[in-house]
């Protein structure tokens, strides 16, 4: 029981602290600095995929065209997956209440084409995606989620980095602006610690996924997705990864949002998130082999082993339940810490939930 005990400890001491430290001392050793320029492509093709989030696309409408009037944004591409909100209908409300035309002609170089690809049926984010991916057309594409607010300049600091041909994709920083109840303070702590790591392991090679909310791409890097797809925005910036291309973390390229108020709205973004990992295992078992995946290293370490956290905790309580059986009073003293912390954190959720109903 005891070396089932040290292996769990040893194994959640390096996913959360030891991994950090290492990739941070290994980037200050071994970092690989990026060669930066002006962007000197035609432009980018900005595309979102949203379902019944037509408060939002609206406001990210009038974001966009704001932005393209200091930023290459060539075209916007918005991907309707399914909405019955009529959140087609209110866009095209807004266009024709402006100087803007959907698929328009770019107005005296001022104005990007604004186009909008409807689905009657409800397919996923990553069906969506490839159909906006099949048709936008320059050679840098900009993917955003419809709910954050891009900061002005954002997409010129993505695009700086592409002067360095072995970079194929950038992610942009997310930001939260406030953080208001315990739900949002622990995904704003969170974020801090993830930014951490995915800094460093930019400085060493490339990051293992992207920030949804805002990254960019070269097009010819973009293959479709399996529709089932959970993690976009892991899969698509790993398979450019697996080419042998960098995918950096730029941290001047800033997308804010608000974090989910409350637990349950978090744990679901969470559950999806380490699903979508699992999933990768079936979708892409190249990200598995050292052979072929530059970055298994850093995959394993950031990406996979935080999977299997919750099986160590629970090898480390089973092993200490049996040392506790055989009278050690460390080993009691342990299980009744970790027994009471787990209790502690049910009792708060459900009391959480008890008082939202």
């Amino acid at each position: 029981m005891q070396w089932v005990l040290g292996i769990s400890l040893a194994l959640l001491a390096y996913v959360y602290a030891g991994y950090p430290l290492l990739v941070w001392l290994l980037a200050r050793m071994a970092g690989r600095p990026v060669r930066k320029g002006a962007f000197a492509g035609a432009g980018v093709s900005v595309l979102v995929a949203a379902h019944n989030e037509a408060d939002k696309l609206n406001r990210k409408l009038d974001d966009l065209l704001e932005l393209s009037q200091a930023e290459p944004i060539r075209e916007i591409w918005f991907g309707l997956d399914g909405c019955t909100d009529g959140t087609g209908e209110i866009l095209r409300e807004r266009i024709r209440n402006s100087e803007f035309r959907i698929q328009n002609v770019r107005d005296a170089n001022r104005h990007p084409a604004v186009h909008l690809l409807e689905f009657a049926t409800r397919r996923g984010k990553a069906a969506t995606l490839n159909d906006l991916m099949a048709q936008a057309t320059q050679p840098i594409f900009v993917l955003m989620d419809a709910r954050q607010r891009v900061e002005a300049g954002a997409v010129t600091r993505l695009l700086e980095n592409f002067a360095d041909e072995r970079v194929g994709v950038v992610s942009g920083e997310l930001v939260y602006e406030t953080a208001a109840g315990g739900a949002q303070k622990g995904a704003e702590s969170y974020w801090g610690y993830e930014k951490f790591i995915r800094r460093n392991e930019s400085r060493l090679w490339a990051v293992p996924g992207a920030t949804g909310a805002l990254y960019a791409i070269r097009k010819e890097l973009c293959e479709s997705i399996p529709e089932n797809t959970l993690v976009d925005d892991v899969l698509i910036p790993m398979r450019a990864v697996l080419k042998g291309y960098r995918c950096l973390f730029e941290p001047a390229a800033r997308v804010f949002d608000l974090p989910a108020d409350r637990f349950d709205q978090e744990g679901r973004r969470k559950r999806r998130t380490l699903a979508g990992i699992w999933q990768l295992v079936g979708l892409e078992p190249r990200l598995f082999c050292p052979v072929a995946n530059p970055i298994w290293f850093q995959w394993i370490s950031h990406k996979f082993l935080r999977l299997l956290t919750p099986f160590f905790v629970a090898a480390a309580l089973v092993s200490l339940a049996g040392l506790a059986g055989g009278g050690s009073p460390a080993a009691q003293g342990l299980f009744a810490a970790g027994a009471t912390a787990i209790l502690t954190s049910g009792l708060a959720y459900w009391g959480g939930q008890r008082i939202r109903s």
